[in-house]
């Protein structure tokens, strides 16, 4: 036996404590009571008591105590214990990985594979201990390590396949973490599978420990064949005063054979909209386009479906169709803008269609209250803002929210902005900049970050570098709050500015649109960018028409859902808290409140969830369209030694090495835990104490 404080056996001087008490300890005699002692002679005598012990039994209870306290202080463990390390040695710490992702609804390979992990809580010794992790992008411990066989296989029998897609990382760290905090000696992790290659990356951090193994189960096939829809677009369109839609679904053939005469199905809210007949080619996608139609004026469930194959669950593509948006814009003009003055401006705003753009022009100075009525965006295209009435109805529709863009050309000066719309326009114009010397310059972006420009980050997603300015106009800044400069040319001038004003939003750009003054409308990217720019200045979100198995959703941006059945389409505010009710895919209800964390829903199942206010089974609710994930349609396998190789450290998987033997004295110690049992001896020993030495004292009396 070993201390791991050996320095608390200071403590055994405290045995000299009870030697004290029984050594000085007086016997007391009843006094005899005698008349008198004047006529007794005193004789003087010397007399000697010896002091010696009289109760053992107290003492040795006494000294045990406080011998045993002194033992647990100094941590005892046994280098050749005894205790618990026959089990140890001979007992298996075994971790069942137990794949439920989406794949592994092929065929029968579910049935195998929880076949397989009953085979395993079946044969687990007696003193086995297991535990189950099911895992798809995620993983769980679905059942704590316990010695309990029965409820393993009761765990085993609850589990059910998932809607996500395969990551083996996070089900390897879970099983490292079990199997590192685990005494026993033979440590396994026992990984059933399809193994499918899209879950592993050799970059992934997962190792077991030093000692443990990994015991492949391979549930799968050989047969990888599947199809899948893996995409759904909406194209939306203007047939004179109606809104035509034309649904685009991408269909992709995982397998090694061409995939002909393969139906492809529209359905609206169950109606058969159109079906197609294609052929895919062996490891291709194709597009299919359905003919088009006019939506319903309401939101529907679209699907679009295919001919089902072994692995059915991505067959069908499930969104959400709602009524077209339209964004109203109005160009203002100078009262001698000669015709064409907004050509470009026009037409490239006309050409929107997600969402569709509806476009006026009048004169700047013909404005009234309701040319403003239903507007989104405003555009002083190189022209003097709006005086008098005018002026105040176009600064409250920017401060209540109206987004406001100022183009500045040889028509504008300093004197084209009011004092009025100082508050909103934070600068003076200057004088212009002319570069026909050098040829123009070009416009340097200076925040792709920001919303507005983020959508032209990546490489070929518009080049603003092509276009040539050759005149622009220098923004003096003015006032305490200075532009959000977005863009500038190439001698440090601005180019594109914007501010937040109240609850709207201004961009200047201080260049002409007509194309005398640069050649930005007649590059390619001015298409994109001024679509983006209008969405930006609207506060323009389109709905989210489908989500991914997996995905967290924030209830509390659904629409009020009012009991007379008209949603008022305005986001709940933080005070504003609503009971829902939420019914998933498979018919389960929850009630969640948007004023605390059950506001957040984990969509873990494919299909329909319907969310609707607690207190109005009648009204009307919020449909989420949920689809797995196309990574896992790919059912090409990885090699499960590999994967074994991988995630174990060399030489150790067959498990053989002596734990025991690599474990620190401090670790030894707190296995053992010798103290608690010695803690709880001094305990008993204390009262033993106690009532031997009431039994004492009474019988004395």
């Amino acid at each position: 036996m070993s201390l791991l404080a050996p320095l608390f056996l200071a403590g055994l001087a405290a045995l000299v404590v009870p030697i004290l008490i029984h050594l000085t300890q007086r016997t007391k005699k009843e006094p005899v009571p005698f008349p008198s002692l004047m006529f007794l002679r005193r004789v003087p005598f010397k007399t000697t008591r010896r002091q010696k012990i009289r109760n053992w039994l107290l003492f040795l209870l006494r000294s045990a105590a406080i011998v045993i306290l002194v033992m647990a202080f100094a941590r005892p463990w046994m280098r050749n214990s005894l205790v618990g390390t026959a089990t140890l040695d001979r007992a298996r710490e075994v971790v069942v990985l137990l794949d439920r992702s989406y794949s592994m609804a092929h065929g029968e390979r579910w049935d195998r594979a929880v076949e397989a992990a009953r085979d395993v809580a079946a044969g687990l010794g007696p003193d086995d201990r297991a535990s189950l992790v099911l895992f798809s992008d995620r993983a769980e411990i679905a059942y704590q390590p316990l010695d309990d066989p029965a409820g393993l296989m009761s765990a085993i029998n609850r589990a059910r396949r998932g809607a996500g897609t395969t990551r083996f990382a996070p089900a390897l760290q879970l099983a490292e973490q079990i199997l590192e905090e685990s005494e026993y000696a033979r440590r396994e992790a026992i990984l059933i599978s399809d193994f499918q290659r899209a879950g592993w990356s050799a970059e992934e951090e997962a190792l077991l420990p030093e000692g443990a193994r990994l015991v492949p189960v391979d549930v799968g096939d050989r047969e990888t064949a599947n199809r899948a829809v893996t995409e759904v677009a909406i194209d939306r369109g203007q047939s004179g005063s109606r809104e035509r839609v034309s649904v685009l679904a991408r269909i992709a053939n995982f397998g090694t054979e061409v995939a002909n005469d393969l139906e492809v199905s529209l359905d609206l809210d169950g109606q058969r909209i159109d079906s197609r007949t294609v052929d895919v080619e062996a490891g291709g996608t194709t597009v299919v386009r359905f003919q088009p139609f006019t939506p319903p004026q309401r939101e529907a469930l679209g699907t679009v479906g295919i001919s089902e194959d072994e692995l059915p669950m991505d067959d069908a593509f499930r969104f959400l169709l709602s009524p077209g948006q339209t964004l109203s814009a109005l160009i203002l003009e100078h009262p001698n803008a000669p015709v064409g003055e907004s050509l470009y401006l026009e037409r490239a705003l006309g050409i929107g269609s997600d969402p569709v753009h509806t476009v006026s022009r009048r004169s700047s100075t013909r404005l009234d209250p309701s040319h403003l009525q239903g507007r989104d965006v405003v555009v002083v295209n190189d022209a003097p803002l709006p005086r008098g009435t005018a002026g105040r109805l176009l600064r409250e529709f920017v401060l209540g929210g109206g987004g406001l863009l100022v183009t500045l050309g040889q028509r504008s000066t300093a004197n084209s902005w009011p004092t009025e719309f100082t508050d909103l326009l934070r600068g003076t114009v200057g004088t212009v900049v002319d570069r026909l010397d050098d040829r123009g310059t070009t416009l340097s972006v200076t925040d792709f970050d920001h919303p507005l420009l983020e959508l032209f980050r990546t490489p070929r997603s518009g080049d603003f570098s092509r276009a040539r300015f050759f005149r622009y106009r220098r923004l003096n800044q003015t006032g305490d709050s200075e532009w959000d400069v977005l863009a500038r040319f190439d001698d440090g001038e601005i180019a594109l500015a914007e501010a937040r004003v109240g609850e709207g939003r201004v961009v200047v750009l201080t260049s002409g649109l007509t194309n005398s003054w640069n050649d930005f409308p007649v590059q390619p990217v001015f298409l994109p960018f001024l679509h983006q720019l209008t969405k930006h200045l609207a506060g323009y979100a389109p709905g989210r028409t489908w989500f991914a198995a997996g995905e967290v959703v924030d209830l509390d941006v659904f629409p009020d859902m009012e009991s007379s059945g008209v949603r008022s389409g305005v986001v709940a505010s933080s005070g504003d808290y609503r009971e829902l009710v939420v019914e998933s895919p498979s018919g389960t209800r929850s009630v969640r409140n948007t004023g605390e964390d059950s506001r957040y829903l984990t969509l873990e199942e494919q299909g329909v969830y319907r969310v609707r206010l607690l207190d109005d089974e009648a009204g009307p609710s919020e449909i989420v369209a949920v689809n797995v994930s196309s990574a896992e349609s790919d059912l090409a396998t990885i090699d499960p030694e590999e994967l074994a190789s991988a995630v174990t450290v060399s030489g150790s998987s067959s498990g053989s090495t002596s734990f025991s033997a690599t474990l620190t004295p401090e670790e030894r110690e707190r296995r053992q835990g010798l103290w608690w049992y010695l803690l709880v001896a001094a305990l008993l020993v204390l009262v033993a104490e106690t009532v031997l030495s009431n039994r004492i004292q009474h019988a004395a009396r």
